[in-house]
């Protein structure tokens, strides 16, 4: 009995001191954060480029990037301005970089293009010539853009803070294999692209609060 007694003591005294390190561990690493916030953002920066790297390849695309929505200062009525900025963008080799100048675009100039990615959750285009929002058409078509595929990033509690997307350059994205679909090269975004979109941007959510 005394033996038992003996044995269940160490265990308990083993276990409190596993759960002592991993409190101290997990304070220390908290600690960190609040301490060093560059390293930290620096840290957060990586897993978002090595996602937007997985999207971009297995999309096919030539470019990939997150746009996050922000204020921007107030109008004269103290109405908050709501814009959207390019914050992480990759390219393939000889595609543009387009980060630097998608800076603060006003929401209300695209209302379209905002309305339909939100309700429809996708603002996914294989010709953008059928894209209706014509502000939004010249911002695409100055980027060079054949095919565009959008999807928002929303927190747990559902609410959107950024786009994740992909553009096609150098062809259509029909001229590409789009990846997840049943039949390659079948000249459609179905739904398992954007099961797999969805899976992407939830995942860079977690960056991105």
């Amino acid at each position: 009995m005394d033996g038992l007694y003996i044995i269940c003591s160490a265990l308990i005294g083993a276990a409190a001191t596993i759960t002592s390190v991993i409190i101290s561990k997990n304070h220390k690493k908290n600690k960190a954060k609040l301490i060093n916030p560059i390293l930290t953002e620096t840290q957060n920066n990586e897993n978002i480029y090595t996602a937007l790297e997985y999207v971009m390849t297995e999309m096919k695309a030539d470019r990939a990037y997150i746009l996050q929505f922000h204020n921007g200062g107030y109008y004269m009525s103290g109405r908050s301005q709501q814009k959207f900025s390019c914050t992480h963008e990759i390219v393939e080799k000889g595609i543009s970089r387009e980060c630097e100048l998608s800076k603060n675009h006003i929401v209300s100039n695209f209302h379209s293009y905002i309305n339909q990615l939100t309700v429809d959750e996708k603002f996914a285009y294989l010709d953008i010539k059928e894209v209706t929002d014509h502000s939004f058409k010249i911002l695409m078509e100055n980027k060079g853009i054949n095919s565009i595929y959008n999807i928002p990033i929303k927190t747990l509690n559902n609410t959107v803070i950024g786009i994740l997307g992909v553009d096609y350059i150098k062809n259509c994205a029909s001229k590409n294999s789009i990846g997840f679909c049943n039949i390659r090269q079948k000249e459609e975004f179905n739904e398992e692209t954007q099961l797999f979109m969805k899976r992407q941007a939830r995942i860079i959510s977690g960056y991105l609060i």
